[in-house]
């Protein structure tokens, strides 16, 4: 499963030709900023002043960033490595072997998989988002009594998944419904708006797909969400995504307070088709960079893949909002 490209452009760029000649190279993304606190500026090339950076800036060949007194940023660059600048700090962004930089961190290495996931992340626009994107999304004006929120069309990577729905009005109880293709695997009763995987149920399986939905029990009448598909990970691609997580999470063991650790898993959720595991990574991007509207654009997308067009239209109008600042 990909991210459509409905309101934002992908942008995927190919490691083994990373070395290309200067002219290429400037219109070639060398870099992202997936971390930054404090006062963190960007002078583009041939441009004459620094300006205001931000979370998912791209950055090409000839372009500087600059850190403040008490300020950081972390790049993810395209030829496996990141870096992240301290305070008082300049890099100039470069397609050779070497980054020309004063004062900067240390450049670390990271998975070259996770390397070519991240390069997958949406491509900044230099203009503002614009109403535009909200064309081809319409709301559903039918207000639902029971809306589930998790898995909602997507891959998962556990075959013993939670379950989360909101409810607009009180239920005594809720029953939830499990199908696979055979019909009814199990039903549960909770009084809760959140269900862990029952432990006296078998284990979902592997590269299998399933339904569900949640009876609302009332006093006077009973309630029912819509219906909502999800697909587990075949058995190998779980374990790999385990062992991925694992790489990413150590390589980035030092970035856990920034956003760039959320950065890289959520390009490469969003690859490997677990538009759920994405949208959490980037719900946590968009809180930690509260300014920046990219992350909201891309959420948009996410939600749109899934079918949420309510939760979309919610989350491209926060872009737009934000990139009016």
């Amino acid at each position: 499963m990909r991210l459509k490209t409905a309101f934002i452009i992908i942008l995927v760029f190919s490691l083994s030709g990373f070395r290309l000649s200067v002219a290429q190279q400037q219109s070639q993304c060398l870099a992202v900023i997936t971390g930054l606190n404090g006062d963190v500026l960007i002078k583009k090339l041939h441009k004459t002043e620094f300006v205001k950076a931000s979370w998912g800036t791209q950055l090409f060949q000839g372009d500087q960033i600059r850190t403040s007194i008490n300020s950081e940023a972390t790049l993810t660059l395209s030829n496996s490595s990141f870096i992240r600048l301290g305070s008082n700090s300049m890099i100039t962004i470069s397609g050779n072997e070497t980054i020309a930089t004063e004062k900067s961190g240390n450049v670390r290495e990271i998975s070259s998989a996770a390397m070519i996931d991240l390069s997958a992340l949406t491509l900044k626009r230099d203009t503002k988002p614009e109403s535009g994107a909200l064309a081809g999304l319409r709301s559903d004006n039918t207000e639902k009594t029971i809306e589930l929120t998790s898995p909602y069309n997507t891959l998962i990577k556990t075959n013993r998944p939670s379950f989360s729905w909101t409810a607009n009005k009180s239920f005594d109880n809720y029953i939830v419904n499990l199908y696979n293709s055979k019909g009814l695997v199990w039903k549960k009763k909770v009084s809760d708006s959140v269900m862990d995987y029952p432990e006296s149920e078998k284990d979902l399986e592997f590269g299998e797909s399933y339904f569900w939905n949640v009876d609302g029990e009332g006093l006077i009448e009973n309630e029912k969400s819509g219906n909502f598909k999800f697909s587990v990970l075949s058995n190998e691609k779980s374990k790999e995504v385990a062992a991925q997580e694992i790489i990413i999470k150590s390589t980035l063991k030092d970035e856990a307070e920034t956003s760039s650790l959320h950065s890289v898993l959520g390009a490469y959720y969003i690859n490997q088709g677990l538009l759920q595991d994405a949208i959490n990574e980037f719900q946590i991007i968009s809180k930690i960079n509260v300014d920046a509207p990219l992350p909201h654009e891309i959420l948009g997308s996410l939600y749109s893949d899934v079918g949420n067009k309510d939760k979309a239209i919610e989350e491209l109008q926060k872009a737009l909002e934000l990139s009016k600042k």
